[in-house]
């Protein structure tokens, strides 16, 4: 896989769905609650912020718990995405790329508790100052996903709209730039992307355990 930028900045780039709009789980997540258009994340009180792993709260990990940074965060309509850098120079750096690549790892965030705001009665979280982005493979939502950035990239210059699940999909393409001439093509004989996509693809992982950790704090 070819990252934009790897080279120079030494680091891997990826996208996430850092917080996604409804739930699996009848529109919500494993705790009930779901984040929407309407809640307010704060996305300018930080330029950046730092990529971490499973919120900090693995006992075994004996490194660094800082696995590189998130920027670039934008709204589009299943949520707001995330640019993410992984640290080449990571001890761990080569297990987390190839959890990555084999479509293991979600995406999760992290908030302040005492800034939090949710509906009681609908479970919609309505203020969620958006501080840290969570690499996990055990999400609360696992509509949080993580996706090679240059190969989504190509969909855009096509002017071709990608749905969620074909997003995941393409987390597991080897090579993404085998794909501008054929998307550009599809889109010229108005054909259904898609399917080359969904054969291709592998299935997407179902809902996390329900016997995931169980976190102190916010964390989604």
């Amino acid at each position: 896989m070819k990252f934009l930028k790897a080279e120079q900045v030494g680091a891997a780039k990826w996208r996430v769905l850092a917080i996604p709009f409804g739930g699996p789980f009848n529109g919500k997540d494993l705790d009930g609650e779901f984040f929407s258009p309407r809640t307010d994340i704060k996305p300018d009180w930080f330029d950046r912020r730092p990529l971490v792993w499973h919120h900090n709260l693995d006992g075994t990990m004996k490194a660094e718990p800082v696995l590189g940074t998130a920027d670039d965060t934008e709204k589009a309509d299943d949520g707001w995405w995330s640019t993410i850098w992984l640290d080449r120079s990571h001890q761990y750096w080569a297990q987390v790329d190839a959890l990555l690549r084999a479509g293991k790892v979600y995406g999760s965030s992290g908030s302040l508790p005492n800034f939090v705001r949710t509906d009681r009665k609908t479970g919609e979280i309505l203020v969620w100052p958006y501080i840290e982005q969570t690499l996990t493979p055990t999400p609360s939502n696992p509509y949080s996903r993580v996706e090679a950035a240059k190969a989504v990239s190509h969909f855009a210059e096509a002017n071709i709209g990608l749905s969620p699940a074909l997003r995941g999909m393409l987390t597991d393409l080897d090579s993404p730039a085998d794909l501008r001439d054929d998307l550009s093509a599809a889109k010229a004989a108005e054909c259904d992307p898609g399917a080359t996509l969904r054969a291709r693809g592998i299935a997407l992982a179902h809902a996390a355990t329900a016997l995931r950790k169980t976190h102190p704090g916010d964390a989604r």
